[in-house]
């Protein structure tokens, strides 16, 4: 199993931040899971929200910012990081799942700069995704290559046949679905699908035993979690002691 820290070790240490990645791959996982957006000079910067009120306690916009201005707060001393630092910081083996955050605001230019980062820092470990499909059709015109995640929420759940079609047209590496996922309509035939058509299973989202026992169940790729330790502990025994 695949384990990749949610926003790094989300559990323990400031979400998205260098501190959290370095923790991440210190307590056993294989990759980060993080998510990117635009500066209003065109830097790619790692936060899960378009604000950054929630995580820097700041009412500002990234669209709206320029990265120096940006780069004066932090959370719990931790500033945020550039996805080109992240590149640079973590190994060159380690997995990054890399959200395109093109669901509230557009970034016009947001794939291109992440696809030029990602060619020049062994593409071969990233997985891109997002929730706005239409993100992952424009990357996939561009790129032929790069493995792309389709996330799906309960919105993506009512229509399923027409993901599962677009999947194929896009080649997509991966579904990245939520543990919650049991319960959307025609579940069992969309896995029956992915295995099918050989597209991996990523279950985000998983952070107890009850949802790892779940994920191992549905023979699942990968896991994104908040639970580094649980997760490394239930999947990778062998590195107890």
């Amino acid at each position: 199993m695949i384990i990749l820290a949610h926003r790094g070790y989300s559990g323990m240490y400031p979400e998205n931040t260098i501190l959290a990645f370095k923790k991440a791959i210190d307590y056993g996982a294989d990759g980060v899971e993080l998510d990117v957006h635009l500066t209003k000079d065109g830097k790619v910067v790692v936060c899960h929200d378009e604000s950054l009120y929630r995580t820097y306690g700041k009412h500002v916009n990234i669209k709206e910012a320029t990265f120096d201005e940006i780069e004066k707060y932090d959370s719990i001393g931790q500033r945020m990081p550039t996805l080109d630092e992240v590149f640079h910081v973590l190994p060159s083996n380690v997995i990054i799942n890399i959200e395109l955050k093109t669901n509230v605001v557009a970034y016009p230019t947001l794939v291109e700069k992440v696809l030029d980062l990602v060619n020049r820092n062994n593409p071969e470990r990233v997985l891109l995704s997002s929730f706005n499909h239409s993100t992952l059709v424009h990357v996939r015109e561009i790129d032929e290559n790069v493995k792309l995640g389709m996330l799906f929420d309960e919105e993506h759940a009512k229509n399923l046949k027409a993901c599962m079609e677009l999947s194929l047209k896009i080649k997509a590496f991966s579904y990245n679905i939520p543990v919650v996922a049991a319960s959307f309509k025609g579940f069992d035939d969309f896995l029956e699908f992915a295995r099918d058509q050989k597209i991996k299973i990523v279950f985000w989202d998983a952070n107890t035993k009850m949802d790892m026992v779940f994920v191992e169940k549905h023979g699942a790729y990968a896991i994104i979690t908040n639970e580094v330790e649980r997760a490394t502990m239930f999947f990778k025994k062998e590195r107890k002691g």
